[in-house]
């Protein structure tokens, strides 16, 4: 096992370095404009998917994390339509911030991009109602992320209370809600870079180790995938898989990015997150297939499943899996909250003080997470996303009719609306797959 820690340490300190330090590339407004949306794709995603896609579907994994992230490349490609060509047609006056200094950028994004918005319309009276929407996925993601952060931690100290994990997850909320009704959440942006460049380092230390472990397996001829059994009611199984989108989850960021980045940056370096992301998906869901037949699935271990197998990869893995796992989720957890802040600030148009924004959040997600559990949030999260993107989709076929020239407006048509179709099922079928 020396040589799998060695590869793995190896890995984060050079990958981290890389990403932290090496000035063209942290200058550079294209990488940042392609990390904010890689970073949310592989948040949290990526510690959940193994153990959620083996348990429900067995050696089925890739294929079930495939169709995900083709229904999400394809959500994906009306979120740029709608960057391109609906942003023009609805755009309007910005947001106007007092200059403070205290705002996160997620808020201040987000909140410029909401006031833009004209009401002219079908398409811009949906495109409003997709921010409530996105307010209150937001608010659910607040709550995932944190619940998600609690099993890591809890599970880590041997620690197995729902309601000590609630009231973890409880006690944050009051935190963040508190600081950010005090002093906004700009302060945190600062460690929120470093946490991005130390968790996108792991996942790369994290294939790195599995790359080693399938070739040395390989060498040894102990390579072989036993049999998962696929679940007989494949109907109630496509429900979990539905259930399941909030993993690929996270490049619409790129759309409330406009007034750090141009239209056409957007555009590319969303694809190249959503591209790279599927890349990494597919490749760490695969390699892991021969570690979860070597050492046995087992499904009461839950969310935080991914830290066990992976001490089979390389023994120093669990722990930094799991302090990575507890920074990126607070991480997560705060940007949401100042996404959904500042789109609460625009859809509120000043009825209450811009401070108590981060008040209505923080109590509508504690609310949200002790009427559920973690699998029910991925599930209801989810379907609040899914939910956005029918809109978004609805937006981009309107706006598709106003235009007087574009490509192939007839398949794009049917295409955005095969997507819509798609999300709306994942909005009403998708089920918890705990």
């Amino acid at each position: 096992m020396f040589y799998s820690n060695l590869i793995v340490v190896l890995t984060v300190i050079i990958v981290g370095v890389f990403l932290l330090f090496y000035r063209p590339l942290t200058n550079s407004s294209a990488w940042r404009a392609t990390i904010t949306p890689l970073a949310s794709i592989m948040g949290s995603g990526f510690l959940v998917c193994v153990p959620l896609l083996y348990t429900n579907v067995g050696n089925y994994a890739v294929l079930a994390i495939t169709g995900l992230l083709v229904l999400a490349y394809g959500v994906g490609s009306v979120i740029r339509f709608n960057i391109r060509y609906s942003e023009p047609l609805l755009s309007g006056n910005s947001c106007a911030l007092p200059v403070n200094g205290n705002h996160h950028s997620r808020h201040v994004a987000h909140c410029q991009s909401a006031r833009k918005v004209q009401s002219v319309g079908l398409a811009s009276t949906l495109e409003q109602t997709s921010h409530i929407v996105l307010s209150v996925a937001y608010c659910i993601s607040v709550s995932y992320y944190l619940q998600l952060m609690a099993e890591f931690g809890l599970s880590f100290l041997s620690l197995d209370s729902a309601m000590f994990g609630k009231w973890v997850v409880t006690i944050t909320l009051v935190s963040i809600g508190a600081v950010g009704t005090a002093r906004g959440l700009k302060g945190i942006e600062k460690v929120e870079r470093v946490v991005v460049g130390v968790n996108l380092a792991m996942i790369a230390a994290l294939v790195a180790g599995l790359i080693y472990y399938n070739v040395q397996a390989s060498l040894d001829g102990t390579w072989k995938l036993h049999p998962i059994p696929f679940p007989e009611d494949s109907w109630h199984t496509i429900r979990l898989v539905m259930g399941m989108l909030i993993v690929v989850q996270g490049f619409e960021i790129s759309r409330f990015l406009g007034d750090e980045h141009p239209a056409g940056e957007r555009i590319r370096t969303m694809r190249i997150a959503q591209l790279v992301s599927a890349g990494i998906y597919v490749v760490f869901i695969g390699l892991m297939g021969i570690v979860i037949s070597k050492n046995g699935l087992n499904s009461n271990a839950g969310v935080t499943a991914i830290v066990d197998y992976s001490s089979a990869v390389a023994p120093i893995l669990p722990f930094l899996l799991t302090m990575t796992a507890l920074g990126s989720q607070f991480s997560a957890a705060t940007a949401d909250d100042a996404g959904c802040s500042g789109l609460l600030e625009s859809i509120f148009k000043g009825l209450i003080p811009i401070k108590y924004n981060y008040v209505v959040v923080s109590t509508s997600a504690i609310i949200i997470t002790w009427l559920t559990d973690v699998y029910q949030i991925i599930s209801y999260a989810s379907r609040a996303f899914a939910l956005f993107y029918v809109l978004q989709c609805a937006v981009a076929i309107l706006t598709l009719r106003k235009l007087k020239s574009s490509p192939f407006p007839l398949a794009r048509g049917i295409l955005f609306g095969l997507i819509g179709i798609l999300c709306l099922g994942v909005t009403i079928f998708g089920i918890p797959a705990g």
